[in-house]
C-alpha cells in the first residue's frame, strides 16, 4: 500500500545548520544512492534516502566524541527508536522502511547490536524479551524511560517492522572517510579533501536554498551527481583552476557590506550600483577562499599571486590612462566607474591556468582594499585617513 510521505514531527528544518555531521552524511548518500533516488535533510529524519520505488531509508546521525550513544540505556538511542515507532504508527512513513543509526567514532552497545542483528519476527520478539529482562533488573528508571516505554508498548507487528529493518553503522573513525573512498579512484590524492569539502558545501547549499524557499530539503541525487561529475572533470583539466569556494550566503555578503571595508568605500565614491557592490563582495570573498584552498592543495606556486597582482596593477594603470585620454571631458566619478567596469571584465591567467570568472574581479577588489590601486582619479586624496 502506498502511503503519503509527510514531514515527521521530530525533524526540525533549522537546527542542522549548527551540526557538521548531518551535511556530511547528506553528501555521502547523494553520491552513493542508486539511480532515481532523492536524499533529504531534516525532513523525515536527520537524513533520509527516498528510493525510486517509493521505499525509504531513515538515518539518525550521532556524534560519539563526548559520550556513547549506543549504551544500553542511552537516551539518544531510545529516542531514535521511539521516533521511528511513532512515525510507523502514524503512517508518516511506509511499512518496509529501513532504519539506520550512524555513530562516529565507533562505539558499541549490547542492545543496539542485538537489535541490529535481528532479521525475522521471531528475532524481534526475542529482542523485546531481552529488553524487558534487562529492564527488570534496573533499580530505578533511566532517563530514557519514556522513549523505552513507547517501544515496549507498541504492537508486536510494529516492533518487528522497525527492529528487523534496523542496522547499526558505527565503523567510521572520521565521517569523511566514506566520501574519500568514493573519490579516491578517480581524483588526485591532493584534491580529495578539497573535493569532499566542495561536495558537502554544494549539498548543503542546495538544501539551504530549498529551506529558504520554504520547501522540503529533498535533493535529487542524479542531478547532484551529474553536476558534481562535471565539476570534477573541470577540476582535472590541466589548464583550468576550478573554484572550490561556494557562493557566499546572502547574510555573509550583507554583513561584510555593512562594515564598509576600503574596497567598498572605493566603490561608493564612484557611486556604483548596489548590485555591483554586492557582486564585488561576493567575488572578494570567493577569491580569498580560492587563494587559500589552492595554496593549501599545492595547486599554485609560491609567489604566483604576487606576480598576478603586479600584472593587474599594470593593466589597471593602462586602462586608467586610456580613459583619461579618451574621456578627459567626463566627470571624475564617471571615469572611475569606467575603469572599474573595464577591470572587472578582464581575465588573466594564474600560473598559466585559466581562473574562474569571479577571480580577477576579486583580486582587483583586494588590491583596492589594500589601496594599491583605486578607481576615482583622486581616490588617495579622498580616502587616505578616512574613517568612512
Amino acid at each position: 500500500m502506498n502511503i503519503a510521505v509527510k514531514g515527521v514531527k521530530h525533524a526540525a528544518p533549522g537546527p542542522y545548520l549548527g551540526f557538521a555531521l548531518q551535511p556530511v552524511r547528506l553528501c555521502f548518500h547523494l553520491l552513493d544512492s542508486p539511480k532515481g533516488a532523492k536524499v533529504s535533510l531534516e525532513h523525515l529524519d536527520d537524513v533520509a534516502v527516498h528510493y525510486a520505488d517509493g521505499s525509504l531509508m531513515l538515518e539518525q546521525t550521532k556524534s560519539a566524541l563526548k559520550s556513547n550513544p549506543l549504551s544500553d540505556w542511552s537516551e539518544d538511542f531510545w529516542k531514535a527508536v521511539a521516533n521511528w515507532i511513532d512515525a510507523l504508527s502514524a503512517n508518516k512513513i511506509p511499512s518496509g522502511s529501513k532504519f539506520r543509526l550512524y555513530v562516529t567514532p565507533p562505539h558499541q552497545g549490547e542492545l543496539a547490536q542485538a537489535m541490529s542483528d535481528t532479521s525475522t519476527p521471531a528475532d524481534a520478539a526475542a529482542f523485546v524479551e531481552l529488553v524487558k529482562s534487562k529492564c527488570a533488573n534496573l533499580k530505578k528508571p533511566k532517563a530514557c524511560e519514556p522513549y523505552l516505554q513507547t517501544f515496549l508498548a507498541a504492537p508486536a507487528d510494529r516492533q518487528a517492522a522497525m527492529v528487523t529493518q534496523f542496522k547499526l553503522l558505527s565503523v567510521d573513525a572520521n565521517p569523511l572517510d566514506p566520501l574519500r573512498e568514493l573519490l579516491r579512484k578517480t581524483v588526485a590524492p591532493d584534491l580529495i579533501d578539497l573535493l569532499c569539502e566542495s561536495a558537502i558545501g554544494r549539498a548543503k547549499e542546495r538544501v539551504d536554498a530549498l529551506i529558504r524557499a520554504e520547501k522540503p530539503g529533498v535533493v535529487d541525487a542524479d542531478a547532484f551527481r551529474a553536476d558534481f561529475i562535471r565539476f570534477i572533470q573541470k577540476t582535472n583539466i590541466p589548464g583550468l583552476l576550478s573554484s572550490f569556494a561556494p557562493v557566499p550566503a546572502e547574510g555573509e555578503v550583507t554583513a561584510l557590506l555593512s562594515t564598509r571595508p576600503m574596497f567598498i568605500r572605493q566603490l561608493e565614491i564612484i557611486e556604483v550600483s548596489e548590485d555591483e557592490r554586492v557582486r564585488a563582495v561576493s567575488d572578494f570573498l570567493r577569491t580569498s577562499a580560492d587563494k587559500s584552498k589552492w595554496a593549501e592543495a599545492g595547486l599554485i606556486h609560491e609567489g604566483s599571486l604576487e606576480d598576478l597582482d603586479d600584472n593587474l596593477i599594470g593593466r589597471h594603470g593602462l586602462i586608467c590612462g586610456e580613459i583619461a585620454d579618451v574621456h578627459s571631458d567626463k566627470a571624475a566619478l564617471l571615469r572611475g566607474r569606467l575603469a572599474y567596469r573595464r577591470c572587472a571584465l578582464l581575465q588573466a591567467p594564474l600560473d598559466g591556468r585559466e581562473v574562474p570568472g569571479h577571480f580577477v574581479n576579486g583580486c582587483f577588489n583586494n588590491l583596492a582594499d589594500l589601496m594599491r590601486l583605486g578607481w576615482h582619479p583622486d581616490y588617495k586624496l579622498l580616502l587616505n585617513g578616512s574613517n568612512g
